[in-house]
């Protein structure tokens, strides 16, 4: 963008200032602007600098995209309403304002700009020009601590145009958090025209714009992101357990049996993070390993539990976990489902304290599965809940919704977080209702511990995608034949129908808890039409916002 300077000398000092007739000589007319705006528009954005309401009126009506207070005019009440009005973006210079000057024009701008249009501070001062030593960059971290929430911050540089730092102070700013960066420029510096003391000339400018886009993509991504060269590089490096000397079946590991060493670059995703070694020692293997054998904790005994998540209340299908299904409620059908995968070591139902979900621990009971009562909005709570005091490794997350789950691709999953030492794994590829999700134990409670909001649990697998370079994250391959975009979870009475056409099917071959997917394809297959019944559905979902952040300074619970 290019930001010009709007002022009137009557707008700017009082009549007996010794520099008035200067000021009113350099300032351009009304004529003048009406001519050069619009120009500059035609090429870009254009902001500007306004000492006065006429000023603002005159950028306002020639079209200009945001405006600059200068920060003699932090305290000019009118004026900071008149640009507020504008609904543009505003930039509130910092230079020389106190927090609570800055406080009171924060308050204003941002009542009378349109909802989401943020402010910006700019930070720096010019002092014809200003030494390196005034620039006071660390200030730019304090104006992120106390106005981030509600302004972005940006830095105005005013050092000298011949000296090198005029190229190196801005780049530290924008390494600092400055979003906005403002450099003077002039035709030729030489003629050490009006403000000529901070300005490259045209070339030079172009330099620092290329310095300017290199420094910002230097930055990288907020929070604890790794670039993909970041990526490829910890899978390079990374050390991995792996035997010390050859081991029988039935050793109990200590941890002189194991050595870390670096395995070739040919490992999978999920892999590019040694497995803790509390989670392989203690514990009898399973098979004859030989030395430098890399462990996995497919190598070794593990717990997998079972953790289906239900409740009554449903704002599109009210009592969905007790509806008949194949001759059945839906949330017994999927009990019975689970009960019928040997790699599932022990199952706990895990519902709220809320007395409609009564009926639903009744029903648990009744098939023989323990049950976990904890908050209504906090369904990772209620999860932890149900393995505490228990040694559990791996927990399997299944929703009530999804009563469909397959005992092949349940232990495919299992087996596949395993060999691959995963902290999750999904089998996304599957259609919506067939699949579970596949948590270490460890990774639900560092969540709970990190979670800025763990209230939003009921989207656990947000709390790992939105945060994926903090965990190692697998996906269980699946089989072209089974990789299909139908919704069969069963949240809607669209999608109630569905499931009960394809169980009613079931059920009459048969197999009314023994299906499989192919079993499931094979029907859609015959019977394409009943997928159309609920083909609309998710089109009428809203958007969910999760706050998904982790504060890894936050010690665990």
């Amino acid at each position: 963008a290019v930001k010009f300077q709007v002022y009137f000398a009557e707008e700017l000092l009082v009549r007996a200032h010794p520099r008035f007739e200067h000021f009113k000589n350099q300032a351009f007319s009304e004529q003048d602007w009406a001519a050069l705006i619009p120009a500059a528009k035609a090429r870009g954005t254009v902001y500007c600098d306004v000492f006065g309401i006429k000023a603002v009126r005159i950028a306002r009506e020639l079209g200009a995209d945001g405006f600059k207070v200068h920060s003699s005019d932090t305290g000019n009440v009118p004026l900071l309403e008149a640009v507020a009005a504008t609904g543009k973006r505003v930039f509130l210079s910092a230079g020389g304002a106190t927090a609570r000057e800055l406080n009171r024009a924060i308050a204003i701008v941002s009542a009378g700009g349109p909802g989401g249009m943020r402010p910006v501070i700019l930070h720096g001062f010019q002092s014809y020009p200003t030494e390196v030593a005034d620039a006071a960059l660390r200030r730019l971290a304090w104006l992120r601590d106390t106005y981030g929430d509600r302004c972005d911050i940006g830095y105005m540089d005013h050092v000298s145009g011949d000296d090198e730092f005029a190229y190196i102070l801005p780049m530290m700013a924008i390494a600092g958090g400055a979003t906005v960066i403002e450099k003077h420029i002039t035709l030729d510096r030489a003629a050490q025209g009006v403000d000529y003391y901070s300005s490259l000339n045209k070339d030079e400018f172009a330099r620092f714009v290329s310095m300017a886009r290199r420094a910002e993509s230097a930055l990288g991504e907020d929070g604890c992101v790794f670039p993909a060269a970041e990526r490829t590089y910890r899978a390079t490096v990374k050390k991995h357990w792996v035997a010390a000397g050859a081991l029988a079946a039935g050793h109990i590991i200590e941890p002189e049996d194991l050595i870390m060493k670096r395995l070739p670059e040919t490992r999978s995703e999920a892999r590019a993070g040694a497995v803790e070694r509390e989670k392989l020692t203690g514990r009898a293997l399973l098979h004859d390993l030989p030395e430098e054998h890399p462990l996995t904790r497919a190598d070794v005994r593990q717990t997998v539990w079972a953790l289906p998540v239900a409740r009554s209340k449903s704002s599109r299908l009210p009592g969905k976990a007790m509806l008949e299904v194949a001759g059945m409620p839906a949330l017994g059908h999927l009990l019975e489902r689970l009960k019928r995968i040997s790699r599932i070591d022990n199952i706990v139902f895990c519902t709220t304290t809320e007395p409609a979900d009564d009926a639903l621990v009744r029903l648990a009971a009744g098939h023989g599965v323990d049950c976990h009562r904890g908050p209504v909005e906090d369904v990772l709570q209620r999860m932890l809940g149900a393995i505490e005091n228990h040694s559990v490794d791996v927990v399997l997350r299944v929703t009530g919704d999804d009563i469909l789950i397959d005992r092949d691709y349940v232990e495919r999953a299992v087996k596949h977080h395993l060999e691959n030492n995963a902290e999750y794994t999904d089998l996304k590829k599957l259609p919506s209702g067939t699949e579970v999700e596949v948590f270490d134990a460890e990774v639900l409670r560092d969540i709970f511990a990190h979670a800025a909001d763990s209230g939003g649990t009921e989207y656990l697998t947000f709390y790992i995608v939105n945060n994926a370079d903090q965990f190692r994250i697998a996906r269980a391959p699946v089989d072209a034949k089974h990789a299909h975009d139908w919704r069969l979870t069963m949240d809607t009475p669209e999608d109630y129908e569905v499931i009960k056409r394809l169980l009613d099917a079931m059920k009459e071959q048969g197999k009314a808890l023994d299906y499989d997917l192919d079993d499931i394809v094979a029907f859609f297959d015959a019977n394409p039409d009943v997928l159309k019944i609920n083909k609309d559905v998710r089109q009428r979902r809203q958007p969910i916002q999760v706050d998904t952040a982790l504060n890894w300074r936050r010690p665990v619970k």
